[in-house]
């Protein structure tokens, strides 16, 4: 007995370098399986509001598709693996018997088919909550996953009878031709002892074939499948699928001569980059002479010698949950201003500027969009903002950019990429829908900065960032004149045109999902992008990210401008056409997410919590290694929201010397008997809004304040939520100014002056 636990100890150092060997040898599938394990667990836990919404299937058919191209990215996975586990005793000297193979075989198998199983529960509980809905995707997603199956019987029968077809004798031959026949683990002779090129005297390594007739199917598939409108989850899976198959032959090559698979990939993409058709671009155009009037004093001044009231707009960035929370809260605020007021109170045509950043910068395209219908009916606004994006994003990075990234010397329309179909998106979810008098996609700035000249539209402020200079770049209908340090005007920086469309996609660039983009000089607006061209000032080397690096809330954007204007109106040399001076100003600070925790804010609920017991943490080396980017990434909010209150403090104090009032409301998203927040709930960290409320059912994903979506689609639980009125509208309190009060007391003042 002891010398059998002295044998198998000895195994075990012999038995673990194996199994480290062979996980590296099979490292592409193993990475495979673990995506397909990730993918669900990072959609309902700390990937959730970007992640979770490609699992929200609207029909069976989607789903359907889905199981498809899960099924594939299954098969990929387990062809490669089984390669790699057959062959590997032949090319990379680690020996595996026929039983233990068997055993992996199965292992494999096992762990996919338990993926698949994990990926199917969180399709079922993301989608629609009813019990006959969740089945019907449930059955969907196995069926197209049993089609995808039958795929892999049919690569099984092509590898057992395409030996006979004279085609099999031409790889052979071709094979030879490149060397395979030296490379172990791809050709082996039909009998021992021979030593010529016969094509006939050699066949292909068992699998070999079986994995490329799989390949073959896979590649038929994706360009079948990606012809129409897909699921995001099936680009993201046929995309696996593709990596799968065709890095797991690179390095079943490479790996016998030592070569690191990543060094392959930087070499390649490095070289790659040299192409100028390799990066992305965004179309700029030449733009007519600048108005020198149209200016945010003219503007404002306008508006208070026609008795208009002036209102700013500041909309927080977050996504799709900030585009759609943007136009809910302007829209129920026009509404209900309209009806307190017996139609007195004009809210859509009292905002002079929204100034927006990332999601909020959509959603204020989307509201100034709708003063192009004949009769406005700004819920418009919200139906195309909650619409949504996703899925067709997700097309062009398996279509336009996967190819631009593998082969960009083959790119034709070089602004043709996932950015680009986002922008048409957009479009298309507000011109097909309700047909305005001037459509979406042909709207330019210096077009809305006229309409907003003539007091038609609010002028805005889409805010992004510049990659090389970390300054903040204002793309703005009507841009400022007194630009500050570390802070630019598109019109200035690159004298251009820009489409509307264009400048909410670069203000809401965010990592991943759009990619970052540079200028490209077009003769007009429909001219195709083949030759790159810089704009007339210059910059065509600079790159364009989401507004929110620099500030996320647009109240930096939004003080700006109106400071801008009242300095003009102030300055009898800058103001000589004599506009009077606005003595009231309101400026709506609209934030998606929830209230964040601020001592100095009237509004924080005082609740004494119960003191939490004291218990000591260890931190060790890891923790301190890691701290400093810990510490980056959490004073980035912190300092922003520090940074622009106290910005707002110094502006109010500043005009009150003037004898101008600022008035500020902040909204954030609280609504009226808010859903089943489980995750809120049964942590303890219930608001006053959530008392007495109860978590969510099990099964069903609820909506949860805490991850709200970023990216480009909302769930029909958390477009309801969305829907549902604004809490500031029945909260009355007397030292909290985040109400509606505050803002009906804006409009009766300036109706009592006029």
């Amino acid at each position: 007995m002891i010398e059998r636990i002295k044998n198998a100890l000895a195994e075990v150092p012999r038995a673990t370098a194996s199994t480290v060997h062979y996980l590296y040898l099979a490292r592409i599938p193993f990475l495979g399986s673990v995506t397909l394990f990730a993918l669900p667990l990072l959609a309902i836990t700390v990937g959730r509001p970007l992640v979770l919404a490609a699992y929200d299937l609207a029909s069976s058919g989607e789903a359907f598709f889905v199981g498809i191209a899960y099924g594939l990215a299954g098969g990929s996975i387990y062809f490669t693996a089984h390669v790699i586990t057959n062959l590997c005793s032949n090319r990379f000297r680690l020996e595996i018997d026929r039983v233990v193979q068997s055993r992996i075989d199965k292992a494999w198998a096992s762990a996919i088919l338990l993926a698949l199983l994990i990926n199917i529960l969180v399709g079922t509980c993301a989608s629609k909550p009813v019990l006959s809905y969740s089945g019907a995707i449930a059955a969907a997603m196995i069926g197209g996953m049993l089609v995808a199956f039958a795929g892999t019987f049919a690569a099984e029968a092509i590898s057992s009878s395409f030996p006979k077809n004279p085609v099999y004798r031409n790889l052979v031959w071709f094979g030879i031709k490149i060397g395979l026949r030296k490379q172990k683990g791809y050709l082996r002779p039909i009998s021992a002892g021979v030593e010529t090129n016969d094509p006939a005297n050699w066949k292909y390594e068992e699998g070999h074939v079986r994995a490329a007739s799989y390949t073959f199917i896979v590649i038929v598939a994706y360009c079948i499948i990606t012809g129409k409108q897909i699921a995001p989850l099936v680009a993201l899976m046929l995309l696996l699928s593709l990596w799968v198959l065709v890095l797991a032959g690179v390095t079943f090559f490479w790996d016998r001569y030592r070569l690191p698979l990543l060094v392959i990939l930087v070499a390649y993409f490095w070289f790659a980059g040299f192409s100028i058709k390799a990066d992305h671009y965004y179309r700029v155009w030449t733009r007519p002479s600048l108005d020198r009037e149209l200016t945010p004093g003219e503007i404002v001044g306008r508006a208070v010698q026609q008795h208009r009231p002036v209102v700013v707009v500041a909309a927080g960035g977050g996504g799709i949950q900030s585009a759609a929370w943007t136009t809910s809260v302007l829209d129920q605020l026009g509404k209900r201003l309209k009806a307190d007021s017996g139609g007195a109170y004009d809210l859509p045509h009292s905002i002079r500027l929204i100034s927006g950043v990332s999601g909020g910068s959509v959603g204020g395209m989307f509201y100034a969009e709708c003063f192009n219908e004949s009769e406005p009916d700004f819920s418009h606004s919200f139906q195309a903002a909650s619409s949504s994006a996703l899925g067709p994003t997700i097309r062009g990075l398996l279509r336009q950019d996967l190819w631009r990234a593998l082969m960009p010397f083959l790119v034709t329309d070089i602004c043709n990429d996932r950015g680009r179909v986002l922008e048409r998106q957009w479009c298309k979810s507000f011109d097909n829908k309700f047909k305005p008098n001037a459509k979406l996609a042909d709207a330019t700035l210096s077009a809305w900065g006229a309409d907003a000249g003539s007091l038609q539209r609010p002028a805005l402020i889409f805010n992004s960032t510049i990659v090389e200079t970390g300054q903040r770049l204002a793309i703005s209908t009507v841009p400022i004149r007194h630009a500050l340090i570390g802070e630019t005007e598109f019109t200035e920086q690159y004298c251009a045109e820009l489409a509307v469309s264009t400048a909410a996609r670069l203000s809401a660039t965010f990592p991943f999902v759009t990619p970052t983009g540079r200028p490209i000089m077009l003769n007009t607006s429909i001219s195709a992008c083949r030759v790159v061209s810089p704009p007339p000032c210059g910059g065509g080397d600079q790159h364009l990210v989401d507004g929110g690096y620099y500030e996320n809330s647009g109240l930096v954007g939004a003080i700006e401008w109106i400071d801008d204007a009242l300095t003009d109106l102030t300055n009898p040399v800058k103001n000589p056409k004599q506009y009077p001076v606005p003595r009231d100003v309101l400026l709506l600070a609209i934030d998606a997410f929830e209230r964040p925790t601020d001592p100095e804010d009237p509004c924080q609920l005082r609740q004494t919590a119960p003191a939490a017991e004291s218990s000591e943490v260890a931190h060790g080396v890891i923790y301190n290694l890691a701290s400093p980017l810990h510490a980056v990434m959490n004073v980035r909010g912190t300092g922003q929201r520090s940074f622009a209150r106290r910005l707002l403090r110094m502006f109010q104090a500043r005009w009150a010397l003037q004898h101008v009032n600022i008035r500020d409301v902040k909204i954030f998203f609280e609504v009226e008997d808010p859903a089943n927040r489980e995750e809120h709930v049964q942590a303890g960290r219930q608001t006053k809004a959530l008392a007495g409320k109860q978590p969510a059912s099990r099964f069903y994903i609820g909506v949860d304040p805490g991850k709200e979506p970023l990216s480009w689609h909302l769930r029909p639980s958390e477009i309801d939520e969305l829907k549902k009125q604004w809490v500031g509208f029945d909260a009355a309190s007397e030292n909290c100014p985040d109400n509606y009060g505050a803002i009906l007391d804006f409009f009766k003042a300036e109706s009592a002056e006029q």
